[in-house]
């Protein structure tokens, strides 16, 4: 088993000479092992990985470890979610859902951090927009604690929003009419206000520049035969950094006035981040990108990048959708959400949103020309546009 990790889809050093693999430790829970494994690269590099040598008895490992917290028959229902991608998870409808993390770092984890706080502002009557949190599983030796897993409430039958705004309306959904979805993206602006207004109070690691990958894209503009567009993104290039559209910290004086400015924020916010319920959002996966740091993940950022998150978003199901207008008519409802729960204009949220909607746009567009070239026309109409 330890030996195969590199095999698993969840290992994220594909492509990376090994030096060895070695198990560091093991607890003994549940009738099986949870091993921490590291990773030594030929580079000197590291990454240390969880891997339990019997998942069947991850019911049985769940009992032991969170037995005393949560009621142990229960958690004896574990059972694996087939959507394996960097974590693992495995869930009972109705009562818990529980993410193992495969790729471990020392420190406070962003999102057992985040759900234990929203569940505290719940608590204070705050709207509901996440699963409540139950706890965490942590492994600490020599001083240094690393984050698991969590466990957290599961939401039975709910949809995804992805597959929400993609799907083919029905006679529910005003057969064929927009309203519902524009409704829909209304209330998922407001919600994601609401998430906002909750997180402003929690502290984090120092803003910093954001990291747009102009160079890249150049790069593989060239390389792609796409040279028509590389004078474009250099353009781009020179505006974003003469008019520093994103700086690393908000300045206070009027002329570089912000309202949105640096707090912590969902970070990697997107349709397939949410599940949609008797009307109503719940947001999920708060962890931000697992290959990156925990302090890089744990910075404050301005709540625009999850707005233009969604944004994109929007464009994308637009595109999957066939419908150039299902864009407009969902991103205008999801502003005037966010606005009337903000109080902040709409006009000023494009304005704030807009280069980060293009730095957004930037990475989508580095990926698809890597993965999925036939894709690339979605991010180059916006990296494109005036």
């Amino acid at each position: 088993m330890i030996e195969d990790i590199s095999e698993k889809r969840w290992f994220m050093g594909k492509g990376r000479p090994i030096h060895s693999i070695e198990k560091l430790d093991s607890l003994p829970l549940g009738g099986t092992k949870v091993s921490i494994v590291q990773v030594l690269f030929e580079n000197g590099e590291r990454d240390y990985y969880c891997v339990i040598e019997d998942e069947s008895k991850i019911g049985a490992v769940l009992a032991e470890y969170f037995g005393p917290k949560f009621p142990k028959e229960t958690l004896l229902h574990a059972q694996p979610l087939n959507a394996e991608q960097s974590n693992s998870a495995f869930y009972s409808k109705g009562e818990f859902f529980f993410k193992l993390y495969r790729r471990l770092q020392v420190g406070e984890h962003p999102e057992a951090e985040i759900l234990k706080h929203l569940s505290q502002k719940t608590a204070q009557g705050l709207p509901k927009i996440a699963p409540d949190f139950y706890s965490d599983f942590s492994y600490t030796k020599d001083g240094e604690t690393r984050t698991l897993g969590i466990l957290e409430e599961h939401i039975p039958d709910a949809q995804n929003a992805w597959d929400l705004m993609v799907r083919t309306p029905n006679e529910i959904t005003q057969s064929g009419s927009q309203i519902f979805f524009a409704d829909a993206a209304f209330e998922l602006g407001r919600t994601t206000a609401q998430m906002h207004k909750a997180l402003k109070d929690l502290e984090g690691t120092p803003a910093q520049a954001e990291e747009i990958p102009f160079d890249k894209l150049i790069g593989l503009l060239k390389a792609n035969g796409k040279d028509d567009l590389v004078p474009i993104i250099q353009k781009k290039q020179f505006l974003f950094q003469q008019k520093k559209e994103i700086p690393d910290l908000i300045r206070d004086d009027k002329q570089n006035a912000r309202a949105l400015t640096p707090q912590r924020i969902h970070g990697d916010y997107h349709l397939g981040q949410l599940l949609y319920k008797d009307g109503k959002f719940i947001v999920l996966d708060f962890e931000g990108e697992p290959t990156r740091t925990l302090k890089y993940r744990r910075r404050l950022r301005s709540p625009a990048a999850d707005i233009a998150g969604m944004l994109r978003s929007f464009a994308y199901a637009s595109a999957v959708r066939g419908e150039k207008e299902f864009e407009q008519v969902t991103a205008e409802a999801f502003l005037q959400g966010y606005s009337r729960e903000s109080g902040i204009s709409v006009s000023q949220l494009k304005e704030e949103a807009s280069p980060y909607v293009l730095g957004k746009a930037i990475y989508e567009a580095c990926y698809e020309l890597e993965f999925r070239p036939d894709w690339f026309w979605i991010p180059e109409r916006a990296i494109t546009a005036p």
